[in-house]
């Protein structure tokens, strides 16, 4: 009832992604994206599962749907047109569609033969008794997803019979993705096992749809599947099932070859029952022997519990798969050689439980960069177990491990400081390289005022994206306009540039000035003035960076990718990035949790709650207590809504 009341729409919309009909309310638009999801049969394997669901996955699910149709009932003029029946089963249709996003985006990198970071990222960590000056276990979560469709969670308190839940749910389910039960918090990172693959088949030059298998020619099995599209005729297309998995896009008929992509989490209906054993977990023992259902995608998880227990698990439903191929490109399909031989046990994947540092992180980096002396290293593993490719090292990384590795005994402000950080790592040796090019070769450009005034805002700043910094939109603009121009590989290591290097580092300065002018007039501009959180046209200053690539790239740990909105305008509007971040302290008689979101809990640009948290939180860095006992809970109701369902 109350996600419906706060995000309805949002909800009608992920369960028609879920189930691949998009198009029928959206448009042409959304053809491929329904295709994939009909192809694999998302909902058609939950709704033959439902029925043989354990009887209180489906309680859950059903109950779910009841308490929309409960709101929709009260209030019919807030059904949009593209409206659908909802049933239970929808529920774990709209989790397994968040799930396929990451093993699917493993097929396209196998299939171009890619290693390159995935459009996801996230901060997690977590500290145990020893490093905690409060001598309990600490916890935080921060996934950086793109803040539309699926990925914008809805925060909420659940309390109903032994069910306990803290945190952040997919819209459109009812159990806990990211945060805490009563005795366990959990934070999720993107990195993780090798889960899918790509097999190359050799087809039939005399029937295309057959391919040869172990010395003979096999059918490959064909449905037809039908989308129907708004204001359109509906599209048909084909799909094609192999031994192997199911067909990529068109068959090269000149090669005489076809690619299929295969992955253990097609037809996998155990999400929720997974998902509801998190929710129960009273300590990481029993966290750990939930997510030995392998049901999770591909994931760095970080837990913590109330007796003081810190694990990490690089989690993910592995394929066991046979020696000597290389399986990030397509393998070959011909031969029943290629062919996985399970699946592995969790005991299998890179783990490590209340490590002697006394803490860790996974920034979307190596676990061997986890923390100082980490004993995850690869040689310990299977090169598709281990499967570090992009996630070797970034600046959030190095960072986190700065700021955890240098403090024996963690307050509450501090751990607070440290998910909130927006230092520019990068600052100090930048800085250095500037005030070496000004000695060496700036002292005629040092007699312009404007000039001197910026060199010397710029060597005064204290390195943090904050919104009252007049050094931070010079130093984006100006670190953008030096790459490719000048050695930014040496100034991040420390290195001295030529005098050639430094002379046009000084000029590129002046030109990032001149431009500034044009576009923001003769006044200096704070980050606040030009860097934004907000939607609907309800803006507020936003903190922390993230831009530049390679040695030039500044990803401060509280991170927002901007986009420039409108364009020409000057203004960067935040639109992915942290988005539900929690700190989660595991104290003995529960777990103290404080959340922060960029924008409000409600999608409904006339509710007080549309941007309420981006205003009085987000934008300066402040964390709400995310009350959760049930009594301290009930002293701070805004409102109440007793619901009487059958």
């Amino acid at each position: 009832y109350a996600q419906a009341e706060d995000r309805l729409e949002d909800i009608y919309r992920n369960v028609r992604t879920a189930i691949g009909e998009m198009s029928a309310a959206f448009g042409p638009s959304y053809v491929r994206q329904d295709y994939i999801m009909k192809a694999v049969k998302n909902g058609e394997h939950w709704a033959a599962y439902w029925p043989t669901a354990p009887e209180h996955i489906r309680a859950l699910g059903d109950a779910f749907v009841a308490g929309v149709e409960a709101y929709v009932a009260e209030h019919p003029e807030r059904r949009p047109g593209y409206a659908l029946d909802l049933e239970g089963w929808h529920c774990g249709a709209v989790g397994s569609t968040m799930i396929l996003k990451w093993p699917l985006g493993t097929v396209e990198d196998d299939l171009k033969n890619k290693d390159q970071a995935p459009p996801f990222g996230s901060n997690g960590w977590a500290v145990g008794p020893s490093r905690s000056a409060e001598g309990c276990s600490i916890v935080m979560t921060d996934p950086h997803l793109t803040w539309k469709d699926l990925a914008v969670f809805y925060e909420a308190r659940v309390h109903g019979g032994d069910l306990a839940m803290n945190g952040f749910f997919l819209v459109g389910t009812p159990v806990l993705a990211l945060g805490n039960n009563g005795r366990v918090g959990w934070a999720c990172t993107t990195g993780g096992p090798d889960t899918s693959d790509v097999y190359v088949l050799k087809l039939n030059p005399d029937n295309p749809l057959e391919y040869e298998y172990d010395g003979a020619w096999k059918q490959a099995q064909i449905e037809t599947i039908t989308i129907e599209v708004k204001d359109a005729d509906p599209v048909e297309q084909m799909a094609a099932y192999t031994e192997l998995g199911f067909l990529l896009g068109e068959p090269d008929l000149e090669k005489g070859i076809a690619y299929v992509g295969a992955t253990p989490y097609f037809g996998q209906t155990g999400l929720l029952e997974q998902m509801y054993k998190m929710a129960l977990a009273r300590n990481c023992g029993e966290f750990y022997e939930a997510l030995a259902m392998n049901q999770f995608m591909e994931q760095n998880l970080i837990f913590a519990d109330v007796e003081g227990n810190i694990q990490y698990v690089r989690a993910g439903r592995t394929p066991i798969r046979p020696e000597g191929y290389n399986w990030n490109a397509p393998v070959p399909g011909n031969t029943s050689a290629t062919k996985w031989l399970g699946i592995h046990d969790i005991a299998d994947l890179v783990q490590i439980k209340n490590p002697p540092q006394g803490y860790f992180q996974n920034c979307n980096i190596s676990p061997a960069l986890m923390m100082l002396d980490s004993p995850l290293t690869p040689d310990k593993y299977p090169a598709y177990v281990y499967n570090v490719s992009w996630d070797k090292s970034n600046p959030r990384g190095r960072r986190a491990l700065e700021l955890l590795s240098g403090d024996d005994s963690i307050t509450r402000e501090e751990a607070m400081a440290v998910a909130m950080d927006v230092y520019d790592a990068l600052s100090k040796p930048w800085q250095s390289a500037l005030r070496g090019a000004v000695d060496a070769v700036g002292a005629e450009r040092m007699q312009d005022a404007a000039f001197a005034k910026a060199v010397e805002d710029v060597l005064a700043w204290n390195g943090e994206f904050t919104p009252d910094s007049v050094a931070a939109p010079i130093v984006r603009s100006w670190r953008l306009k030096c790459a490719g121009a000048v050695d930014v590989a040496a100034i991040a290591k420390g290195e001295a540039l030529s005098r050639e290097h430094q002379a046009a580092l000084l000029e590129l300065l002046g030109q990032t000035l001149a431009e500034l002018r044009v576009k923001y007039g003769e006044s200096p501009v704070t980050w606040g003035d030009i860097h934004k959180v907000g939607r609907g046209g309800i803006l507020f200053p936003c903190p922390c960076a993230d831009f530049g690539d390679g040695a030039n790239a500044t990803e401060t740990l509280m991170d927002v990718g901007t986009r420039e909105d409108p364009p020409d305008s000057g203004i960067y509007v935040a639109r992915k990035g942290s988005m539900a971040m929690m700190l989660m302290f595991c104290v003995a008689d529960g777990i103290e949790a404080y959340s922060c979101i960029p924008w409000g809990q409600s999608a409904d640009p006339a509710s007080p709650h549309y941007m309420d948290q981006g205003e009085k939180l987000y934008s300066r860095r402040k964390f709400k207590p995310a009350w959760f006992d049930r009594e301290e809970l009930l002293g701070h109701v805004e409102s109440e809504k007793v619901l009487q369902i059958p």
